[in-house]
């Protein structure tokens, strides 16, 4: 379960997944392709995002939609259209999607330096509500926190306040921890789904604990 990109273990920068599709770069080696299939269990599209291989910080997506940035170029866009995905293009300046916003089939967060115009555009996308806060101070939520429809994981810094705040968002029940031995932003070191998941090679085995309570993913 443990694996990184290229001896990056900040895997949650370069993978983005829901409960059928997982991205992955163009580049991607077969090991860490094979890894994603047998945890994931999905489908994989390999895709680059405006020809860089960083689709978790430019993208964001749920069972519904998913969320590209507006320097996505019309090949890579038509790529996952082909794939079956409910495609938009964000046209916030703030377009690094997988970056500022965390989101479910249930509800979502985004960071709230993004236009409300947009911010409900998107959400419309993903067919949840989208509610605009911090956390731990910092806008960038999508790398503070990894939500799925059974949990989230949190920024170890998180206040209870935000605690409570995400739950009522993201409609489960979740908790804060560390990945990559240490660092809370928790959504550059793992990539989850209902199905499993992965997580950066230098995470502990107390990390992959919290993650797997508080995501709800102990069998």
């Amino acid at each position: 379960m443990k694996t990184a990109y290229f001896g990056n273990p900040w895997i949650g920068m370069f993978i983005r997944t829901n409960d059928e599709i997982t991205m992955l770069p163009i580049d991607s080696m077969e090991k860490l392709e094979a890894m994603v299939r047998e945890r994931l269990k999905t489908d994989i599209v390999k895709v680059a995002m405006a020809d860089s291989n960083l689709l978790g910080v430019y993208v964001a997506m749920n069972s519904n939609g998913v969320i590209l940035p507006n320097v996505a170029r019309d090949e890579e866009i038509a790529l996952l259209k082909k794939a079956g995905l409910n495609v938009y293009v964000s046209k916030d300046l703030n377009n690094a999607n997988g970056n500022n916003i965390a989101a479910n089939d249930r509800g979502g967060i985004i960071n709230p330096y993004v236009s409300k115009e947009e911010a409900a555009a998107i959400g419309d996308t993903l067919g949840v509500e989208l509610v605009p806060m911090t956390i731990a101070g910092f806008s960038t939520v999508g790398s503070a926190c990894i939500a799925t429809n059974t949990g989230f994981l949190a920024h170890f810094r998180c206040g209870e306040d935000e605690l409570a705040k995400l739950k009522d968002a993201l409609r489960v029940h979740g908790n804060k921890g560390t990945m990559n031995t240490g660092t809370g932003f928790v959504g550059y070191g793992a990539v989850v789904n209902r199905n499993g998941y992965v997580v950066g090679e230098n995470t502990t085995a107390y990390e992959i604990g919290r993650l797997e309570e508080a995501l709800g993913l102990i069998k």
